[in-house]
C-alpha cells in the first residue's frame, strides 16, 4: 500500500488533490492510504511519532510552519519520502533545492501534469529498495528487509533482529505482519512471538525454524499446519 500525505492550508486543494489521488487509485488500481493536514506542525507531529510516508504533497506557503520547514525536518530525520511541491510561487527553488524535492507543481494544477507526476513517483517508490521504517525514543531508523532476520513481541515492545544488532520499539507483531504481507516481503508467522524473513531460513521441521544467523525458534502449534505450505509458495515463486 502506498502511503500518501497531502499538506496545505487551502481546503479546496487538499480536496483536489485526494480526488485526483482517488480517481488514479481506482482507474490504475493502486492501493493508497491518504492523510490530509493542514499545516506542516502537525504533519512533523505525526511523523515525530514514527508515522511514515512513501509520497508528500506539500505546500510551500502555509500560516503554520511553512513548507520548506517542513522538508527540513523530513531531511534532518534522514526519512527518504519523496516530495511534490504544489505551490502559486516560484521564489524558493534555491531552498527547495537544499531538501531534494521530487516535482514541483504549479497552482493552478495542471490534471495531467498531476497525474504523470504521480506515475513518475509511483515508479521510483516501487524500485527503491525496501525499507523498514520505525522509531523509539524519538529516534528514527530504517533498515533494508533484506537485512531483517525476524522480529520478537515482547511485552508492548517489538524486538527487530539482524545479523548484527537488535533494535527496540514500540508495536504490534499482528499489524507488522499485515504491512509485510501488503509490501510482498515474504516474512512469515511461525508463532504469536515471531514473525521471520523467509530468506534467512535454513532448514524447517514441523515444530522448529533454523534461521541463517544459526538460532533456532520454536513453531507454534497453530502455525505449524501453514508454515511448509507458506514457504514452499514462496520458493516457486522466486
Amino acid at each position: 500500500m502506498l502511503k500518501i500525505a497531502i499538506c496545505d492550508d487551502n481546503i479546496p486543494i487538499t480536496s483536489e488533490i485526494e480526488r485526483m489521488l482517488l480517481q488514479i487509485m481506482k482507474q490504475d488500481y493502486i492501493s493508497m492510504e491518504i492523510a490530509v493536514y493542514f499545516d506542516g506542525e502537525s504533519l512533523c507531529k505525526k511523523i515525530e511519532q514514527g508515522e511514515y510516508y512513501d509520497l508528500i504533497y506539500l505546500d510551500i506557503k502555509m500560516s503554520r510552519m511553512d513548507g520548506i520547514k517542513t522538508a527540513q525536518f523530513i531531511r534532518l530525520h534522514d526519512i527518504p519520502s519523496l516530495l511534490i511541491y504544489i505551490s502559486a510561487y516560484d521564489t524558493y527553488f534555491e531552498q527547495l533545492f537544499e531538501v531534494e524535492p521530487f516535482r514541483f507543481l504549479s497552482k493552478p494544477i495542471d490534471h495531467q501534469k498531476f497525474y504523470n507526476y504521480f506515475q513518475d513517483a509511483y515508479k521510483k517508490i516501487q524500485s527503491r529498495t525496501q525499507f523498514f521504517t520505525f522509531s523509539f525514543h524519538q529516534k528514527y531508523m530504517k533498515l533494508p528487509v533484506s537485512e531483517i532476520i525476524y522480529l520478537e513481541s515482547r511485552g508492548r515492545d517489538i524486538l527487530i533482529h539482524t545479523q548484527s544488532t537488535t533494535n527496540r520499539f514500540l508495536g504490534k507483531l499482528d499489524e507488522i505482519e499485515a504491512y509485510a504481507n501488503e509490501q510482498n516481503w515474504n516474512f512469515i508467522r511461525i508463532h504469536q512471538s515471531y514473525l521471520i524473513n523467509s530468506y534467512h531460513i535454513s532448514a524447517l521441521t514441523l515444530s522448529k525454524v533454523n534461521l541463517s544467523t544459526g538460532c533456532s525458534l520454536h513453531v507454534g502449534p497453530k502455525f505449524q499446519k501453514t508454515l511448509r505450505s507458506k514457504y514452499f509458495q514462496i520458493l516457486e515463486d522466486l
